[in-house]
């Protein structure tokens, strides 16, 4: 007898959601804090749902050492040559360069369960197969477990590089 073969349409939090998806549904997560995916508790899967299912940029930052989830409207912002794929990674390796700012960040909203907002923060990290300043507006709320403690991070996000850059050039000009 052989065993069960899993399909991703056995897990209906990740249909219909793209590369994210489909790398989610083939990483093996018994190596991570979250461990196997079929014992996923039903907060992650509802808070990774909603990551998933948006339209809007969004990172998740999930268990003790803040696993990383995404969503394909985030993807583009990891670059061409960048952090992706980084579903399944510890944060501190993925963000190492900028660890020293997001690291306080996500202990701030854990320790407090409050949200924090930054609006056109210069967040330089590498991508693209460099070191790019890159603005954001941002805001980084508590993901809530059953046993409603704060069991990750939820980042919404936009990158705002253009825009504060097309700000700087007129203000320079002037």
């Amino acid at each position: 007898m052989t065993g069960y073969v899993k399909h991703i349409e056995d897990y209906p939090f990740l249909q219909n959601t793209g590369e994210m998806g489909k790398l989610i549904f083939e990483y093996d997560w018994s190596k991570t804090c979250v461990g196997d995916i079929d014992n996923w508790p039903v907060s992650l899967r509802i808070t990774l749902s909603n990551v998933l299912h948006s339209a809007f940029p969004m990172f998740l930052f999930w268990g003790d050492d803040f696993v990383c989830f995404y969503n394909e409207a985030f993807r583009p912002s990891l670059g061409v040559n960048g952090k992706h794929p980084a579903i399944g990674k510890k944060a501190i390796v993925v963000w190492g360069e900028i660890w020293h700012f997001i690291g306080p960040l996500i202990q701030k909203v854990i320790v407090t369960h409050e949200p924090v907002w930054f609006e056109d923060q210069l967040v330089p990290f590498e991508r693209n197969g460099r070191v790019e300043d890159i603005y954001w507006t941002f805001s980084y709320s508590p993901a809530f477990g059953e046993d409603d403690k704060v069991k990750g991070v939820l980042v919404t996000c936009m990158e705002t590089t253009n825009a504060v850059l097309e700000r700087q050039g007129k203000n320079q000009k002037e």
